[in-house]
């Protein structure tokens, strides 16, 4: 599906598409395209096959791709709802030449409304030709994983507090869901480390080498997002042998306060045992007060047994 596309001239948008000028550039925004909806384009621009698979497949791993041409980037778009384990995972690919730039989105997360809007507000930006959407589009959606980043890190403080304020082991499927998230987030993440590099190094063709040291603070801002996940995992590992531990705890407790119970209740079932034998010489049997006597000592001996396994934190 065709979102928006526009011919810029001098950084300002064209009412008139077929409007052509050396320094003028051509933008495409497409949404869960086709491989036919892409053909038209292909053709356009002169697409690499390989390039096209990408785009019309899912599930790609982030990376630059460089053509004679053309280039290519796919980035990972992730987000994640409370309500639900799954994230929503999606990927934006970058197609990028010296007059042109397509960019086709795929799944609801991370979407790029704005971004456009934001770059026609400032001419100047967009004169600087497709370097400048490339650079624009990868920094808005790596300040957007760090936003994703900030708000597991929220998730994780409240796992930790759960694991850590008291002696009550936290819950299973919240820790699970944490854990899922930082893990989805670093698949997503982690492997745009080499594609910002090599951006940075100002060595990509068709992107202006004068643009390495933005790409090189946008680099800086996807170190704190893995630095960020390093030091969630490593929080989370805590907290779950931490929990561990506390559930090992709470079984042991549970399992004393057992064990005492089924020592208080052995004694009166011991002698009540004893005396459901029905043999005729049996003590008290014949007594007046035997029954009492008999019970007052199973009290006895029950109360001695909670009050010593009570001072004994058993009970």
């Amino acid at each position: 599906m065709l979102v928006d596309q526009a011919l810029y001239v001098d950084g300002v948008r064209q009412s008139d598409m077929s409007q052509t000028k050396s320094q003028g550039f051509t933008w495409i925004g497409l949404l869960d395209s086709t491989r036919d909806e892409i053909a038209h384009y292909q053709e356009l621009f002169g697409l690499e096959d390989l390039a096209i698979d990408d785009a019309v497949s899912s599930r790609q791993r982030p990376k630059l791709d460089q053509f004679a041409d053309h280039g290519l980037l796919v980035i990972r778009t992730i987000e994640f709802s409370r309500d639900d384990l799954a994230p929503s995972v999606g990927e934006v690919f970058i197609f990028f030449g010296e007059t042109f730039v397509l960019t086709v989105r795929r799944g609801s997360a991370m979407p790029l409304s704005g971004i456009r809007e934001s770059l026609e507000s400032d001419p100047s930006r967009l004169a600087k030709g497709p370097t400048a959407v490339v650079h624009e589009l990868v920094d808005r959606l790596v300040d957007r994983y760090l936003t994703v980043a900030q708000r597991i890190v929220a998730d994780v403080g409240v796992i930790e507090d759960a694991v850590f304020d008291d002696d009550i082991p936290a819950k299973s499927h919240d820790m699970y869901r944490v854990k899922r998230e930082i893990i989805e987030l670093r698949r997503a993440v982690q492997p745009l480390l080499e594609p910002l590099t090599s951006l940075a190094s100002g060595n990509v063709r068709h992107i202006d080498s004068s643009f390495k040291f933005n790409f090189s603070d946008v680099r800086d801002h996807f170190l704190k997002v893995t630095d960020e996940i390093d030091a969630m995992e490593r929080v989370m590992d805590a907290a779950l042998q931490a929990n561990l531990a506390l559930m090992a705890v709470k079984q042991n407790e549970d399992m004393r306060k057992i064990s005492a119970w089924v020592g208080i209740a052995a004694v009166p079932t011991m002698i009540a045992g004893i005396y459901g034998m029905n043999f005729d010489n049996m003590p008290e049997l014949t007594t007046r007060f035997g029954y009492f006597v008999v019970v007052s000592v199973m009290g006895v001996v029950c109360v001695t047994l909670f009050r010593a396994f009570r001072r004994n934190k058993w009970l």
